[in-house]
């Protein structure tokens, strides 16, 4: 995507990677973003692009996922985003 002062940003998408029938019972997916970011919080209702996310940014960092089913259920799972084009961790 380019830089912005020394740091390289790329375009990043994050989706539930399940079969139609689980995302049919899926009624919202909550992703919890680095405090960094304008609105960490976003929610996601939409079944037919997997309850995707997409934003730019740079580094590394773990997305907290809530995924809400339509029967009352949560599940609650975290994704470590690495934006690096070598998939490298970036030093802590």
């Amino acid at each position: 995507m380019g830089k912005r002062g020394s740091n390289e940003y790329y375009q990043w998408r994050v989706f539930v990677d399940e079969p139609i029938q689980v995302l049919a019972q899926i009624k919202e997916v909550e992703y919890l973003l680095h405090p960094t970011f304008p609105q960490p919080s976003q929610v996601r209702s939409n079944p037919e692009d997997r309850f995707a996310l997409e934003s730019a940014g740079w580094g590394e960092f773990q997305i907290l996922i809530t995924i809400k089913y339509k029967d009352g259920r949560e599940e609650r799972g975290k994704y470590q985003l690495v934006l690096d084009p070598q998939g490298k961790p970036w030093p802590v």
